[in-house]
């Protein structure tokens, strides 16, 4: 029997609809934000763990990563990480798992870790805090996870992994720190995304008159964003033979419809408008 600890706060995850029909450890760039200390998370986790880094750090307490790799991990990463601690000779004692068809054996001294594409960082959404068992930090932690919309998952043996559980209902200590650290206009938070974000829009530039779509408008749009940038995008989409109206609100009707072209275009059908969806749009 699991001994009760002060920190036995586990909340469901609430998949952010971004999420919704994507392949566990086969994100796509444009889900993804770069986190300043290494790594990346769906971008809905990277503002809560920033927003909550911050807040921690005013508080004298600070909160990193163990590493790069135990924030999102891509399938490969985490099928390497689970041959190098499994194997499927028997090993008396120790706990099983079942992959590929087969039962694999845990190693004698080794952590647990879950199946390929079976963790919460195949997703995006769970961080391994370094040290986050000691006590002051554990303490802060305790006051503060689901403010910023996160709990812990294995109680009591894991207290540095959390996951982040709200999905696409952003937390208010969340929304306070996103107002008062806007994001660039840019589709991709990295200087290298970025770039890449500016040869798309040059490429499109002849487009642009054509289609009158302004080159502002290369930011990533989704589910429930308004206003003008939205009825660029309604435009261009109805002008491509998938009608999405025109009142600047991307509901329902209008992810359709983006699913629906990025599909015909042999692209991620996640309802996303990134660089590739505003390209194969101005094309």
């Amino acid at each position: 029997m699991n001994k009760k600890v002060e920190w036995d706060i586990i909340v469901p995850v609430k998949l952010p609809i971004s999420l919704k029909n994507v392949d566990p450890g086969k994100l796509h760039a444009s889900l993804l934000r770069d986190i300043p200390k290494g790594g990346k998370l769906h971008y809905l986790a990277a503002d809560a763990w920033n927003a909550m880094v911050d807040a921690a750090e005013k508080d004298g307490i600070e909160l990193k990563p163990t590493s790069a790799g135990d924030l999102y991990r891509s399938y490969d990463a985490q099928k390497s990480a689970f041959l190098q601690r499994y194997q499927l000779e028997a090993v008396v004692g120790t706990s099983t798992k079942t992959f590929e068809g087969k039962t694999w054996y845990l190693k004698k001294g080794m952590a647990m870790l879950a199946t390929p594409g079976k963790s919460q960082h195949n997703l995006g959404l769970a961080i391994d805090i370094h040290s986050a068992g000691e006590k002051k930090r554990l303490d802060w932690l305790i006051k503060n996870v689901v403010k910023f919309g996160f709990s812990w998952e294995v109680v009591p043996s894991e207290p540095w992994h959390i996951r982040y559980t709200e999905g696409d209902a952003v937390p208010q200590a969340v929304k306070d720190w996103v107002a008062l650290n806007p994001k660039s206009s840019s589709p991709f938070g990295s200087a290298s995304e970025q770039k890449i974000a500016a040869e798309v829009a040059q490429k499109t530039a002849s487009n642009l008159d054509k289609s009158g779509v302004a080159p502002a408008a290369l930011s990533v749009l989704s589910y429930p964003n308004k206003g003008k940038d939205v009825k660029k995008l309604q435009n261009a989409l109805t002008q491509k033979g998938f009608p999405a109206g025109s009142d600047g609100d991307f509901g329902r009707l209008t992810e359709g419809m983006v699913k629906k072209f990025q599909e015909a275009n042999h692209l991620p059908a996640n309802g996303i408008v990134d660089a590739e969806t505003w390209a194969a749009l101005l094309s």
